[in-house]
């Protein structure tokens, strides 16, 4: 992952609002909303101050294994571990908005068969129509696919809490299109939906930088002492050390996949 080109934005910007008559052609076919989702959602499981804090999240780039989750569930991670409909892999994390809560995660090693979701209609849903936050369990409880059924109200609260294994993970209409990312209530607010089109212009401003992460998020760093706050309250083990960018993550792999690493 040593560029972000015009192809990966390209795609970037199909897998999260859409971008014009090219992605509306594709998008008259979509897959399966339930098989969609088994390929686009990940479980995040992340080790900081020696606690396992669970997640969600969810696929924005398959050829470069991409993965969007909320900043808070790794800030501070020793080791990531990414629970696909694959198996369990090796996470990374190469771009953090801390203000907007906000991570961007690589999956290691890159197999084939994950998906990006499609994105939903400019404008949709209509009123107060049903949507649903969806995560994938942590290992220990069964894998598979957990759904909330939640209301988001004009300023993006939803209307139903979610446990901390939901945030990180998409939003979705009834067709398995994206709206946003769920954002479990933190501090004392409620659950809370970012945008779609928030992510997806928040990604369009990164660009490659030093061992293979991305910068372009610097501005949002001014709310790193909230998200040292957040980890320290949560996990009295962490180390602000630890939330550097790029810090060392232990491997883990799909038995026969060493040989696929780049």
């Amino acid at each position: 992952m040593d560029r972000l080109g015009s192809s990966t934005a390209a795609l970037l910007c199909a897998a999260l609002v859409g971008c014009g008559e090219a992605h509306q052609d594709q998008a008259t076919a979509p897959p399966a909303p339930a098989r969609g989702l088994d390929l686009g959602v990940v479980g995040v499981s992340a080790l900081v101050g020696g606690d396992e804090q669970l997640g969600s999240g969810f696929v924005v780039d398959a050829d470069r294994g991409l993965v969007a989750t909320t900043a808070h569930t790794v800030w501070g991670a020793r080791s990531l571990k990414l629970a696909t409909g694959f198996g369990v892999l090796h996470g990374r994390i190469v771009a953090r908005a801390p203000c907007d809560d906000l991570a961007l995660l690589e999956v290691h090693p890159r197999i084939p068969g994950l998906a990006a979701l499609p994105g939903a209609p400019v404008g949709s849903p209509a009123g107060d129509g049903l949507l649903r936050s969806v995560g994938r369990r942590s290992a220990g409880a069964g894998p598979g696919l957990a759904t909330i059924p939640v209301r988001a109200d004009t300023a993006g609260r939803l209307d139903s809490p979610l446990v901390p294994e939901m945030s990180g993970g998409p939003v979705v209409d009834a067709a398995g299109r994206l709206m946003g990312m769920a954002r479990a209530g933190l501090d004392g607010e409620p659950a809370t939906t970012v945008p779609s089109a928030r992510i997806k212009a928040r990604i369009a401003e990164l660009r490659p930088g030093p061992r293979s992460v991305f910068v372009g998020w610097a501005e949002q760093y001014r709310c790193v002492g909230r998200q040292h706050a957040r980890a320290r309250a949560a996990h009295p083990g962490f180390r602000p050390a630890d939330a550097r960018l790029n810090a060392p993550v232990a491997p883990t792999r799909l038995p026969g996949t060493e040989g696929l690493d780049p």
